[in-house]
C-alpha cells in the first residue's frame, strides 16, 4: 500500500510538471534563431534574432551587423556593365565573416536577398548563384517593389503601426523608394534610381562637370554648386513623384518615416546626433555649415556623399513638403523575418 500511495504521488508529480512544462515547450518550438543578410549597394547588413515563425515577429534581437561593400561605386565605373571580380570577391569575404559570427551566436537559418544594383549589374544575378554556393546562405535578387514591401511591413512592425497614416521613406546607395498604403487598401510605390550614389555622381558630373571615373568625391562643394544641385533635385521631385503621394504628405497626421543608410547614419551624423525625428530646417542649417568642407573634415567613410545627400533630402523634402522625419534603423533584413516565403 505504501509502495502504491508513493506510485500515485510520483505520477501526480510528474503529470503537474508535464502540464507547467507543456505551454512553454510549445511557444519555444515556434520561436527560431535565424540570420537575415541586405546585401545592399553599399553595405551588407546583417541581422541575428529569435523570431516567431508564426507571426514573423521578432521575440529577441540578438546582433545587428555591418560591412562596407560598395557595389554601386563599382558599378558606376565599369566599362560593360559588371561588377567586378575584386568587388564580388570583398562581398564574399563579408558574407562569409558576418556569417561566421551568426554561427557562433547560434542562428540556424539564414537568408540573403540583394535588390537593384544586382538587377542593374549584368553579372549580379549570376553573383547570387555564386553567394549560394560559395557561402551556403540561400539568397536571392529581389525586384525593387519586394524590396519597398518588406522595408514598409518592417516599418508597421517597429511602430506597431495601426492605421494607414504612413509613408516610408527609404534611401540607398542605388535607390530610392517611397511607400504608403491606398485608400483601397494596396500599396503604392515610388521606385527611384535617384538614391545616394547616384546623386551624388550627379553633381561630380552635370554640376561640377568632371569625369566620375576618375573623381570618386565632389568635396568641397561650394555655395553656388549646392544651389544648382538643390534646384536640381527639387525638379526631380517634383516631376517623378506621384501626386498622390505629394497631396497625402500636404495633409496633416502622416508619419513620414525614413529608412536606409542616409536617413538613419547620413544626415543625423552630419546634424550632430540622433534624434527621434530631424526637421527640414535642420538640414538646411546643415547644409550650410558643411558647405566647402573638404572630406577630412567628416570624419567618416562615406565622407564623399555626405554633403550631396544632404542636398538631395533637403530638395525632396521642400518639392514635397515634409516639415520632418523619423529615422528608423531598418533595412530589408528586418522585413525578410516576416517573410515567410524567404525561409
Amino acid at each position: 500500500m505504501m509502495r502504491l500511495k508513493l506510485n500515485l504521488a510520483l505520477l501526480a508529480g510528474l503529470f503537474l510538471c508535464l502540464c507547467m512544462a507543456s505551454p512553454s515547450s510549445a511557444q519555444d518550438a515556434t520561436v527560431v534563431r535565424r540570420a537575415a543578410f541586405d546585401v545592399g549597394s553599399a553595405n551588407i547588413k546583417c541581422i541575428v534574432a529569435d523570431v516567431d515563425i508564426s507571426t514573423g515577429l521578432i521575440v529577441n534581437p540578438v546582433a545587428t551587423l555591418s560591412e562596407k561593400v560598395d557595389f554601386a561605386e563599382d558599378l558606376a565605373r565599369s566599362y560593360d556593365g559588371n561588377l567586378s571580380k575584386e568587388v564580388m570577391a570583398q562581398g564574399i569575404q563579408a558574407l562569409e565573416r558576418l556569417k561566421a559570427v551568426a554561427v557562433e551566436k547560434n542562428a540556424l537559418e539564414y537568408s540573403a536577398v540583394g535588390g537593384r544594383i544586382f538587377q542593374e549589374a549584368q553579372n549580379g544575378r549570376a553573383y547570387f548563384v555564386r553567394i549560394r554556393q560559395e557561402t551556403g546562405i540561400p539568397s536571392r535578387v529581389i525586384s525593387e517593389q519586394q524590396a519597398a514591401m518588406l522595408g514598409y511591413h518592417a516599418v508597421r512592425q517597429e511602430l506597431e503601426d495601426k492605421n494607414h497614416d504612413l509613408l516610408v521613406w527609404d534611401i540607398g546607395g542605388n535607390s530610392m523608394q517611397m511607400t504608403i498604403r491606398k485608400p483601397d487598401g494596396g500599396l503604392l510605390f515610388y521606385i527611384d534610381p535617384m538614391a545616394s550614389i547616384a546623386f551624388k555622381n550627379v553633381v561630380i558630373h552635370n554640376i561640377q562637370h568632371k569625369d566620375i571615373n576618375t573623381t570618386v568625391s565632389p568635396n568641397p562643394v561650394n555655395a553656388e554648386e549646392v544651389e544648382q544641385a538643390l534646384a536640381y533635385i527639387q525638379a526631380h521631385a517634383a516631376m517623378t513623384v506621384p501626386l498622390y503621394i505629394a497631396n497625402r504628405v500636404a495633409r496633416s497626421g502622416l508619419t513620414v518615416a525614413g529608412i536606409g543608410g542616409v536617413h538613419y547614419y547620413s544626415v543625423p551624423e552630419v546634424l550632430g546626433g540622433r534624434k527621434k525625428t530631424y526637421t527640414r530646417d535642420e538640414v538646411a542649417q546643415a547644409l550650410k555649415k558643411w558647405t566647402n568642407q573638404p572630406d577630412k573634415a567628416f570624419e567618416s567613410e562615406f565622407a564623399e556623399s555626405r554633403l550631396t545627400n544632404l542636398i538631395m533630402v533637403l530638395g525632396y523634402m521642400d518639392a514635397l513638403g515634409i516639415k520632418e522625419v523619423r529615422p528608423l534603423k531598418i533595412n530589408q533584413a528586418d522585413g525578410l523575418f516576416a517573410a515567410r516565403e524567404f525561409w
